[in-house]
């Protein structure tokens, strides 16, 4: 699986109000670790995670991973 667009990931986070990894865990229904490491880069987030952050920050799973991967080409 390519990189996620972390950018992409913030800026539609902002536009939900959400500012940091401890309301994204609260919104996306996550762990305070598990967002932190979504939020900072540590980690991607995989299936049913990429789901419920998407819900989240109002943007398609697959949005946070094509875009990244069309930049990189």
């Amino acid at each position: 699986m390519p990189p996620y667009d972390r950018a992409l990931l913030h800026s539609a986070a902002h536009i939900r109000g959400i500012k940091n990894p401890s309301q994204l865990a609260r919104e996306a229904g996550l762990s305070v670790p598990t967002a932190w490491r979504i939020w900072n880069g540590v980690g991607a987030p995989r299936g049913d995670h990429a789901d419920r952050v998407a819900d989240a920050v109002g943007i398609s799973a697959s949005s946070l991973y094509h875009r990244a991967a069309g930049a990189a080409a």
